[in-house]
């Protein structure tokens, strides 16, 4: 980890925005300002107990320089639970049943002699990617946003004029829910297997939309098992079973999208997640897409977005900055 004195220029009196970003396998950290973001680095995720847990985010922090007034925002893979502070995350399961931000700020209090003066920020990450590409990405100088996430599974969230549009129990954007892929009879040429998804239902476009999705497609038809970068590099060379793979993925994610973008009326979405790192996957989605949809756009619609994997970092930043012009 880098040094503990990280100073951003021309802001050194001021309070800095330390960003964390939590996934399964790694936590990493910026500290921001109204002017950029350092990407500090990041720390493997405990995943054995809660305690080891929330005892590494507080070294992280505090070996960096964290203080009061500080703020601190998390971007977290999973469902937020924001009346008990719970996240529901199939990679850190022990968050479902505690107040992850309360008990950060009784860590950090108790290690730091001092209470954290700004409220603890929590968003889902791909919110924040979707801010991110609103704010400073390829989302940049458009009203309607609507980003997605194409990694393990599927993620996304709407910007509507630089703000995230939330639903009922706080949710925004979430297209890869609800039982889009309907029950199929398997001898058929072009079947699509119906898998259970984390959420409790079955053929969720989460199943079949990520990067595990497509390859779970590819092993319905009975041929060589592959992972995905092999599929898609056998469909660049118009190896015909990865070819076949790809088309009926390409058709079933185009067809939710399609309707996702004809109710929301995006202009832009850019894509993130290890899908997204494709370009010919994009510009096979984009083309499918733009064929459905009932108001085609002039320019590339699905486009791969500007921070891959720090997405989470600069959304969250964007959402400390706008905390503190409300404060």
């Amino acid at each position: 980890m880098s040094d503990t004195n990280h100073h951003l220029p021309g802001d050194t009196n001021q309070p800095r925005n330390f960003c964390l970003d939590i996934g399964g396998s790694f936590i990493k950290l910026g500290i921001g300002n109204a002017q950029t973001l350092n990407e500090i680095g990041s720390v493997p995720t405990p995943t054995d107990t809660y305690r080891a847990y929330i005892g590494s985010i507080v070294d992280l922090l505090l070996s960096n320089g964290f203080a009061n007034p500080d703020r601190l925002g998390i971007s977290i893979t999973g469902v937020i639970d924001r009346d008990k502070g719970a996240v529901n995350s199939a990679q850190l399961p022990f968050l479902a049943s505690v107040n992850f931000c309360k008990d950060l700020a009784s860590a950090l209090r108790q290690e730091n002699s001092g209470l954290v003066a700004n409220p603890i920020i929590i968003e889902n990450d791909a919110d924040c990617f979707a801010i991110a590409e609103a704010t400073h990405g390829a989302g940049r100088g458009f009203d309607n946003v609507f980003a997605i996430i194409l990694g393990t599974g599927v993620g996304g969230a709407q910007i509507y004029q630089q703000n995230l549009i939330r639903g009922f129990g706080g949710s925004s954007g979430e297209w890869g829910h609800g039982p889009f892929v309907q029950n199929q009879d398997g001898t058929l040429p072009d079947f699509i297997p119906q898998i259970a998804c984390t959420c409790g239902q079955k053929g969720c476009v989460n199943t079949i939309g990520g990067a595990r999705g497509l390859e779970a497609i590819h092993r319905t038809s009975g041929k060589q098992k592959l992972n995905s970068q092999q599929i898609i590099d056998g469909w660049a060379a118009a190896d015909a079973d990865c070819s076949r793979t790809v088309a009926r993925y390409v058709s079933i994610v185009g067809n939710a999208l399609a309707l996702t973008l004809n109710i929301t009326g995006a202009q832009i979405v850019p894509a993130g997640g290890g899908l997204s790192n494709a370009p010919a996957l994009l510009e096979a989605l984009n083309h499918d897409v733009q064929g459905k949809i009932l108001q085609p756009r002039p320019d590339p619609l699905i486009v791969k977005g500007t921070f891959g994997k720090n997405g989470g970092l600069w959304g969250i930043n964007a959402l400390l900055l706008n905390q503190a012009r409300q404060t």
